[in-house]
């Protein structure tokens, strides 16, 4: 390693003459006062007259400022050259410093489209698509901005790379597959199961009234990741945007669960999603006379009881007075088996 590269690898810009003995490692001063005249000479040091003298003699200025050395870019022209045609290779031999920033990606989707361009006519997954071009799956993932930006200096579409989001996967049971589907959102695993095990063996989907087509585990917060109910129902459940079904949702009724469904509601604001009414008032029938467990819930975070009460259907000093207001909860694994094969037909 030369006295340059030790000096950039030292990571300053400026440096004191402390620093500077550090790199040079001249103890006799006036061996080490030539080595600094020679790189000022030389153009890599420039002093910091600011900073004054260090009062030796011959001087020397208590500090200098590295001057790193421009870049020849012309070493990357003739591999600009060589680029496939459908890339910008004027653009890049204009700005040679660009093509440097953008070389790894394009010069790998530059061998794609020398070798195996006809694997962009069909669509793949995000992930697949950034193994196929570049042999790393995240590679899309993690500089997602960078890809953006040479496929726009290339005078690429976004729908160039030909690939799909994947949407976030939930458990689900699809009982009646329709053009508008009704789905009901279970917060919780066993109430899921329990449905779609008395939906597959009696063929029946009428629960409490409304026709139900699909279920939904919801995992607790998972359903109410920004935009993954939406992602599911493109992706999975084959709706569209303007033609999406109705979703009811049905989770634990205290303050945590009435939060799940607001936060659920709020992070896919172009799905229809109401909580389940039917269900919810037979829990409060269920509980009645009931002794319900206390709430591991003590956050005191504002809760939208009168807009949730009122979707219901019925009066929030009700629920109040019953339960919520004394830390209670009714757990939605009061709609047991039994209590569920009841409810549908």
């Amino acid at each position: 390693m030369n006295l340059l590269e030790k000096l950039l690898g030292y990571g300053k810009k400026i440096l004191n003459e402390t620093e500077l003995q550090q790199v040079i490692k001249k103890t006799d001063y006036s061996l080490f006062h030539h080595a600094v005249g020679k790189l000022v000479d030389d153009g890599i040091l420039v002093p910091v007259k600011s900073a004054g003298l260090n009062g030796r003699l011959p001087p020397l200025f208590n500090k200098y400022r590295l001057i790193k050395p421009k870049e020849d870019l012309a070493v990357y022209l003739e591999t600009i050259r060589h680029l496939n045609p459908t890339l910008n290779i004027s653009g890049y031999l204009r700005r040679p410093e660009l093509y440097k920033k953008h070389r790894y990606i394009v010069e790998g989707l530059s061998r794609y489209l020398w070798h195996s361009a006809g694997l962009l006519e069909k669509p793949m997954s995000r992930k697949e698509r950034s193994f196929s071009i570049w042999g790393w799956e995240k590679l899309f993932d993690n500089h997602f901005v960078l890809v953006r930006e040479v496929l726009k200096f290339n005078n690429l579409g976004d729908d160039f790379l030909n690939y799909y989001d994947t949407p976030e996967p939930f458990f689900e049971y699809v009982h009646a597959r329709q053009e508008h589907m009704t789905v009901l959102i279970l917060e919780n695993k066993d109430t899921w199961y329990t449905f779609r095990k008395l939906m597959q063996d009696t063929g029946k989907n009428i629960v409490a009234g409304t026709p139900v087509d699909v279920l939904l585990y919801g995992e607790g917060n998972k359903i109410s990741k920004r935009g993954a109910l939406e992602e599911c129902n493109a992706g999975m459940l084959g709706g569209k945007r303007d033609q999406a079904g109705r979703f009811l949702y049905f989770g634990d009724l205290d303050l945590e669960g009435i939060r799940l469904f607001f936060r659920t509601r709020n992070g896919n604001p172009n799905l229809d999603i109401k909580p389940f009414s039917g269900l919810y008032k037979l829990m409060l029938k269920l509980a009645a006379g009931v002794e319900l467990p206390v709430s591991p819930d003590k956050r005191d975070v504002t809760v939208p009881l009168s807009e949730f009460t009122t979707m219901l259907g019925f009066d929030s000093t009700d629920v109040l007075t019953v339960f919520l207001a004394r830390g209670k909860y009714i757990p939605q694994e009061i709609v047991n088996y039994q209590v569920a094969a009841d409810i549908l037909s």
